[in-house]
């Protein structure tokens, strides 16, 4: 269930529902007059933008980043997050509320920025010279 391949597949199913979820949002806002049904088709397409989004970053953590069977986990439990919550929109009418969104969104994004940070970093080398005495040396100095 959270093996690379079924998440980066689940990944792309996410990409689709969301923009699907998008277009529909969208249309409702075209189709639907009235002020508070405005506003919810507005908020609607937000919310499925913040989901596209974050969709991506899943993809993406998929495809580009060698990640443990614990990371896959987390990503996998994101992005079917994502595909309920197309199924309570289109099923029950439900519009992924914007902080759940934004929820989703940063935690995908704060595992991608963790590994981007990670690979960026380069080692770090000490340079000590002949003289100078190591502290984990046991020896005592006068030896």
């Amino acid at each position: 269930m959270f093996k690379k391949k079924t998440v980066k597949a689940f990944s792309i199913v996410a990409i689709v529902l969301s923009l699907l979820g998008l277009l529909l949002s969208v249309l409702g806002t075209l189709v639907i007059e009235g002020g508070s049904a405005t506003l919810a088709f507005f908020m609607g397409i937000l919310s499925w933008a913040i989901l596209l989004w974050a969709s991506i970053i899943g993809y993406k953590l998929c495809t580009s980043y060698k990640l443990y069977d614990e990371e896959y986990k987390k990503v996998g439990q994101r992005i079917y997050a994502i595909v309920i919550a197309f199924i309570l929109f289109f099923f029950v009418g439900l519009i992924a509320g914007l902080a759940i969104s934004v929820i989703i969104l940063s935690t995908l994004w704060g595992l991608k920025r963790n590994y981007d940070e990670w690979e960026n970093n380069e080692p770090i080398t000490y340079e000590v010279s002949s003289s100078e005495t190591n502290t984990n040396d046991t020896k005592p100095p006068n030896s």
